[in-house]
């Protein structure tokens, strides 16, 4: 009966993705065409059939549920592996662009027992507003001369700090991944908290295979931590342990370091905390020493935060990004609605569809008759409005994105979404008779999770390795072959090389010429040189129209990437030693 129903499930998943191969150590899994599941499926229930007859085989088919039940611990655990697996295997391990640049260079900042770094080189300048020029993408200018200090929020970097203490150089990047399998783990027991197991492995399925989950999953970026650590609290939140309250606040601060501008999604935690609503795990009584206790373990996260921003932005309340009026407007309400919506759908379609069919099948056979699972909806149902409406409010008036990868902004609602899908799914296979009940779940499942894949791939969620490993590759050979007193000029590139190699100058904040900025630190006994990519070469000679050297009409030094090539120029070359060397060229 299981090789039978494996043999359907693979089958379905290679009919929606076109074949599958899994690699694990020594061990190689493929299937690229249905003919072989099918065959496999066919034989294996019709040898049930012919030895016990449709009795017997529906006999068989009616314990999948419950085996289904008993087990999902234990492939909860597998799903959350495989999804931290997913995020190593296919984890960028670069400190690429702005965001993962930012956290990880800002971690090693805190190894080292510092918040900021000092440029010595902008005291020495006689423009204004040296320590903007010298700030890399995710850096921003300190209270102090030459200071320079990061505009992200210190959650992830502490973390990849106490990871670079254990690890090394690359432990920062194992954070991420780690902290997905907890989130797809603790989605699991939330879900099993507030409805069922089979509630619980569905959503940690959903969660696991979600495409904006596996796109965050293997950048080092702070979205799928704070999903972790939100998830957790909420677990905590639901439980009736002894002090799982505290342990909801502590888990809640992590969050806030995270992200601080998620503190509207203490509120939930704190009404879950006090019993709200019944029936999800915690009794309405002594409500004040639940809260208080809350509290206690949020604060020490919550005042460190304050003392990091006072320190570096002059004030406990200040963002590392700027004012709150520069990204917050009721304007902006209608335009991020429509097209979050479309970002849902667009990336969410599968689960969307599953929720849908099972509400159908829900509303249709509850008229008939009602179960003890129908007010079991509820407090899953009440707990993931208030929660989504609370990541709303955080999101709907903030600045106006164009791209569909911020629909990651959301992730904190996800697991209770789905954990409502979950059990859904789960309350409607009780419409069917008992032997078809874990075959349906199981079939609706292998559908919605492949399915996700699928999206997934096309949204490039397994190729963003290839395509940020150009700032690796740059960083390194720049570390590598220019001398110890070059200067690099850099916009897009200045994060990933002031991180592995030498001091950066973004041009597109120089306060003088680009021609006059390389003469004088030049004059300075510095040698500076151009990383762009291709693509500003045309930005470069628009901001300075005037300038020969923005022209870059000279063979580069490297030429480095694929997609998207890095370009490292020496102004030396120019002119007389133009030609002089050939370029080294990195695809």
């Amino acid at each position: 009966m299981l090789l039978g129903t494996g043999a359907l499930l693979v089958l379905v998943v290679v009919l929606i993705t076109g074949g599958f191969v899994i690699d694990a150590g020594p061990l190689h899994f493929s299937s690229r065409r249905p003919a072989a599941p099918l065959l496999i499926f066919t034989a294996a229930w019709t040898a049930i059939l012919v030895v016990g007859g449709r009795q017997a085989a529906a006999d068989a088919l009616a314990g999948l549920r419950a085996r289904l039940d008993r087990h999902a611990p234990a492939i909860a655990i597998v799903i959350a592996a495989s999804a931290a697996g997913t995020g190593v295997g296919f984890g960028t391990f670069a400190a690429s662009a702005a965001d993962a640049s930012g956290y990880v260079s800002q971690s090693r900042l805190l190894a080292a027992a510092r918040v900021s770094f000092d440029e010595p080189l902008a005291r020495l300048l006689p423009w204004t507003g040296t320590e903007w020029i010298f700030s890399p993408l995710g850096y921003r200018p300190g209270p102090a001369p030459g200071e320079v200090v990061p505009t992200y929020p210190p959650g992830l970097p502490l973390t990849m700090a106490a990871a670079r203490g254990i690890g090394g150089e690359w432990a920062p990047f194992f954070v991420v991944p780690l902290l997905g399998g907890v989130a797809v783990l603790c989605t699991y027991l939330l879900g099993a908290r507030l409805y069922s197991r089979r509630a619980g492995l569905t959503a940690a399925l959903l969660l696991a295979t979600s495409p904006i989950f596996l796109f965050q999953l293997v950048q080092p970026m702070s979205d799928v931590p704070a999903v972790a650590w939100w998830t957790l609290a909420l677990l905590l939140a639901f439980s009736s342990e002894l002090g799982a309250p505290i342990a909801a606040g502590v888990a809640a601060g992590f969050a806030l370091l995270a992200r601080p501008n998620l503190l509207p999604l203490v509120a939930p935690l704190a009404i879950f905390i006090c019993g709200w609503p019944r029936g999800a795990g915690r009794a309405p009584t002594a409500v004040l020493p639940q809260f208080l206790a809350f509290a206690a373990g949020l604060v020490p996260a919550a005042g460190a935060l304050a003392l990091f921003q006072w320190r570096l932005y002059g004030s406990p309340v200040a963002s590392g990004h700027g004012a709150f009026s520069d990204f917050f407007a009721l304007s902006n309400i209608w335009p991020n609605m429509r097209a979050y919506s479309t970002w849902l759908v667009r990336g969410e379609l599968p689960t969307i569809c599953l929720a849908v069919a099972s509400l159908f099948v829900v509303y249709t056979t509850r008229r008939q008759s009602r179960t003890p699972s129908d007010e079991g909806l509820t407090a899953p149902v009440h707990a993931t409005a208030l929660m989504g409406a609370a990541v709303l409010l955080c999101y709907l008036p903030y600045v106006v994105f164009r791209d569909w990868f911020y629909l990651r902004f959301f992730l904190p609602a996800f697991p209770l979404a789905f954990v409502v899908v979950g059990a859904l799914a789960d309350r409607a296979t009780t419409a069917f008779p008992p032997w078809a009940r874990g075959l349906v779940l199981l079939t609706a499942l292998a559908t919605a999770a492949s399915t996700n894949l699928v999206v997934a791939w096309r949204e490039q969620a397994f190729f963003l390795r290839d395509y940020e490993g150009r700032y690796l590759a740059a960083g390194r050979y720049v570390d590598a072959v220019l001398p110890r007193e070059s200067v690099i000029f850099a916009v897009q590139e200045s994060g990933s090389a002031r991180y592995y190699a030498r001091p950066v100058v973004r041009w597109d904040l120089l306060p003088v010429d680009l021609d006059t900025a390389v003469a004088t630190f030049t004059a300075m006994h510095r040698r500076p040189v151009f990383l762009v990519e291709d693509w500003e070469a045309a930005d470069l000679r628009m901001r300075f129209p005037s300038s020969p050297l923005a022209r870059l009409d000279w063979p580069p030094r490297a030429d480095i990437g694929t997609n998207v090539r890095v370009l490292l120029f020496d102004p030396a070359d120019r002119g007389e030693a133009r030609g002089r060397y050939p370029t080294d060229r990195f695809r």
